[in-house]
């Protein structure tokens, strides 16, 4: 009996490509990552790889708009949940945390993306980072209309926020080898969701109004 060949759905091998795309990526860089590679990681080949996303340039397009797109819809999702600044401004975190969960390699590509200058970087991309950093400004100003927060610069609180949040995720890989060699705190945190909160708290102690 001959045997029927299953194809993959679109959006599946999409999905793959777009992920061996992001993880080569995060390692070699835009200029190190080369597409016969993506193409073998996704196993799929270049053809496809063509058909269904475009050339390099599509491909790292189509990676970071997807993931910074989805840090903005879980940040709009969460606002559309309280109207409590200090809750609202923890989304911020909470967002970044969740999304590195669903695809750890997204914090080396942007920090390797950032460090040199963002040259890469798609239009669409910069403007959904423009509209999340747009959410933490407003959050910010709801906070000191309410007499909660003390005016702040807002693009110093969310670059606290989210830098804190990618360099941490960084160094969390190397948590195991620097506790071979020096000792941690024993409350040093091992997931990003447990640094998440503590890096909201110590961004709200430092923003927070004093009561009388």
């Amino acid at each position: 009996m001959a045997t029927t060949e299953v194809v993959p759905t679109t959006p599946d091998v999409r999905e793959r490509i777009l992920d061996a795309a992001g993880q080569l990526f995060a390692e070699h860089g835009f200029g190190g990552a080369k597409v016969d590679e993506i193409a073998r990681r996704a196993g799929v080949n270049k053809a496809m790889l063509y058909y269904h996303v475009g050339d390099k340039a599509a491909l790292f397009a189509a990676v970071v708009t997807a993931h910074v797109g989805r840090v903005r819809a879980l940040v709009d999702e969460a606002m559309a949940e309280s109207d409590e600044p200090r809750r609202r401004l923890g989304a911020i975190p909470r967002a970044i945390a969740r999304a590195v969960r669903e695809h750890p390699y997204l914090p080396q590509l942007m920090l390797r993306e950032i460090t040199a200058g963002g040259p890469n970087l798609p239009e669409t991309a910069i403007r959904q980072i423009g509209e999340v950093m747009l959410t933490t400004k407003r959050v910010l100003d709801d906070g000191v209309a309410r007499g909660e927060f003390r005016p702040e610069n807002p693009f110093a609180v969310h670059l606290m926020l989210v830098g804190a949040m990618m360099f941490m995720a960084n160094a969390l890989r190397l948590r195991d080898r620097f506790g071979a060699i020096v000792p941690l705190p024993p409350a040093a945190a091992a997931d990003l969701e447990t640094l998440s909160e503590s890096v909201l708290a110590t961004v709200l102690d430092g923003i927070t109004k004093a009561r009388n």
